[in-house]
């Protein structure tokens, strides 16, 4: 019953790599195997191939004095080949804020990469894909705010990370999927507005229910949509049948249904450490709900075998990045690779950040 995770991303040969000695390839090979764990997904002969990528990457980043940070939805070979640091929207975003380095490359999808150009307004970002949007972000626009505020004035707008800097500019604060409760809960008055995310409106409505009134927008995210809380219960039943005691992980961008009929509700980061907490106590029958590159991180760094059950979701958006595209973005990035925003909006939407953090603390 072990969860099948998407096999690597095959590169597409078009940069040509810098030359390396083969005891620096197997060398750098071993460190990636041994870094990812997942000898059959990530066989030796594939880390060998990758290997000239993540060494020239990474010594580009030591002779340009560049920050790579990835978000935990990036496949293996960046999050524990290249990345200095790998993590949730909320800890990236603070991460970027106050990394000493002038450049910080972003892997991951362009609202993160904006959010980093927010809140380092004098650094250079740099964003490898600049096609890898999002569905959640993509579902609504800084003139959707204006109109919902029109219609409740008195109300506070409280919007997901995962949107547009336009959109944050158009917002009284910003949270995520590790925040959202405690900012809600601390916000004064008796109601509040919350965008894009209609699956988290509804977690946050039942958990204020007659403390505050919730109106929410109609977005969600195409990965965590794809869950339902029937699949759950086929996936307890079938291993119930054979004497599993299955853990049911849940990120809460997912419907209400799944989250009633989980175990754990929480954010990338969290889902992780709960999950390596109940593998470290002998419950090694999990079932992530979310999407497969916290799969790949709880297999990486769990000191114990695992037997994660069920079907991951994976990004096309995230998985958009690719070693080559960092690399090229390093050596020479294109324009539309460096994060341009209007200072007018990055003034606006630092503010709407400046208040998570705020009240996060």
């Amino acid at each position: 019953m072990a969860i099948e995770l998407p096999p690597p991303t095959l590169q597409r040969g078009r940069l040509n790599h810098s030359t390396y000695s083969e005891f620096e390839i197997e060398k750098e090979a071993k460190r990636l195997r041994d870094a990812i764990k997942q000898p059959f997904r990530w066989s030796f002969e594939t880390c060998m191939s990758i290997a000239p990528l993540t060494l020239e990457i990474n010594q580009l980043k030591q002779e340009k004095d560049v920050f790579l940070i990835a978000h935990s939805y990036q496949t293996p070979d960046i999050t524990y080949g290249v990345a200095d640091s790998v993590a949730d929207s909320y800890a990236l975003s603070k991460e970027a804020r106050d990394a000493p380095q002038k450049t910080i490359l972003f892997s991951s999808v362009r609202f993160m990469a904006e959010t980093a150009k927010i809140v380092s307004p004098y650094k250079t970002v740099l964003h490898p894909s600049p096609e890898a949007g999002c569905s959640l972000s993509d579902a609504i626009t800084a003139q959707d705010v204006r109109d919902i505020r029109a219609k409740y004035p008195e109300l506070p707008v409280v919007c997901y990370i995962n949107t547009s800097a336009e959109v944050k500019a158009e917002c009284d604060v910003c949270v995520t999927s590790s925040n959202y409760l405690k900012i809600c809960e601390r916000l004064p008055g008796d109601g509040l507005i919350f965008v894009p995310d209609r699956f988290m409106g509804k977690h946050l409505q039942n958990h204020l229910a007659g403390k505050k009134d919730v109106i929410i927008f109609d977005g969600e995210r195409e990965v965590h949509a794809a869950f339902t809380g029937e699949k759950i219960r086929t996936w307890r039943r079938r291993t119930r049948d054979v004497g599993m005691d299955l853990q049911v992980l849940s990120h809460p961008e997912c419907d209400t249904d799944v989250l009633e009929e989980s175990d754990f509700v929480g954010s990338s980061e969290v889902l992780m450490e709960e999950a390596l907490r109940l593998a470290s106590i002998g419950k090694k029958d999990l079932m992530m709900i979310t999407e497969c590159g916290t799969t790949d991180r709880v297999l990486a760094e769990s000191k114990q075998d695992l037997n994660i059950v069920g079907a991951c979701v994976m990004c096309r958006h995230m998985k958009a990045t690719q070693l080559e595209d960092i690399l090229q973005a390093l050596r020479d990035p294109r324009p539309d690779q460096i994060i341009d925003l209007e200072l007018s909006v990055i003034e606006r939407a630092s503010n709407c950040l400046d208040e998570m953090f705020r009240l996060a603390e």
